[in-house]
């Protein structure tokens, strides 16, 4: 015996399609937003330091990368668990690193104001010793 479809079930099965269809959209953009907020450990860090502490964070992973990931990590689970919610400025990062034994340079210079502009202090006292 032939089975014969009729319009009514073809528009069912289009109607059953498009409901998985549009099931399964919502399963990957929820997976997907699910992905995008879970923020790595520096990125978690990154967002307390102000006053120079991403320079401070940068360094550090220049002279020390393994040690200061497993320090980044530290301070992610403190802040993820409540612990540490006080901004940390570049000074205290820096202060951390020391007292943890990990010595390493900063990049820094001094300006001061000299006609309206501001200039390295070597620079205006190079300036001054010519005049």
């Amino acid at each position: 015996m032939v089975e014969v479809k009729t319009l009514e079930d073809d528009a069912e099965i289009k109607f059953l399609e498009q409901r998985k269809l549009e099931a399964l959209r919502r399963r990957v953009k929820a997976s997907a937003a699910q992905v995008k907020k879970e923020k790595t450990d520096r990125e978690v860090v990154e967002e307390l330091l102000y006053d120079r502490g991403d320079e401070v964070l940068e360094a550090a992973y220049g002279f020390y990368p393994t040690q200061t990931e497993a320090m980044v990590k530290e301070l992610a689970a403190m802040i993820r668990g409540g612990r540490l919610t006080d901004r940390v400025s570049g000074g205290e990062l820096y202060s951390i690193f020391r007292q943890l034994g990990l010595r390493f340079r900063l990049k820094t210079s001094i300006r001061v104001q000299d006609r309206g502009k501001l200039v390295d202090l070597s620079e205006k006292l190079s300036r001054q010793g010519s005049e």
